[in-house]
């Protein structure tokens, strides 16, 4: 059985990478374990850590995470696709590339088809996950 790992931001193109992972049952059969993988951008600021406390910055982590995941997890139930989560935190395109190293066989994720000169400029997070992944990545524009 191949596992997939498929990189959820709640942003409109991740959203559409869960569609096309639940609709194409003849890429991705019913055998296929999807794992739904959101990240976090850690607090810049130990000091607001340290202020707020460990506990609220968590739940803060977690209801992030839980609105960036709920519409494709929707999606996924409602097609009848079996799948879990991982939640983490960090720089995403170095935790997603990271998370795929545990016996992925690819990554799926949505792109803004941004041009290479604006990615150069302000960065991306498939262009990370490009760079650092080990396995093939299918990008969802």
């Amino acid at each position: 059985m191949s596992k997939i790992l498929v990189a959820i931001d709640g942003s409109e193109t991740s959203l559409r990478a869960a569609a096309y992972l639940a609709a194409a049952t003849n890429v991705f059969p019913a055998t296929t374990a999807i794992e739904l993988i959101h990240v976090h951008l850690p607090i810049p600021s130990p000091r607001a850590v340290s202020w707020v406390g460990a506990e609220v910055v968590n739940k803060y982590y977690d209801d992030e995470a839980e609105v960036a995941l709920t519409p494709a997890r929707d999606l996924l139930t409602n097609a009848g696709r079996a799948f879990t989560v991982v939640k983490r935190i960090g720089d995403p395109g170095h935790e997603i590339a990271k998370a795929a190293k545990d016996g992925y066989a690819a990554i799926v994720m949505g792109t803004h088809g941004r041009t290479a000169l604006v990615n150069l400029a302000m960065g991306s997070v498939a262009t990370r996950v490009i760079a650092e992944a080990t396995v093939p990545i299918m990008l969802i524009k």
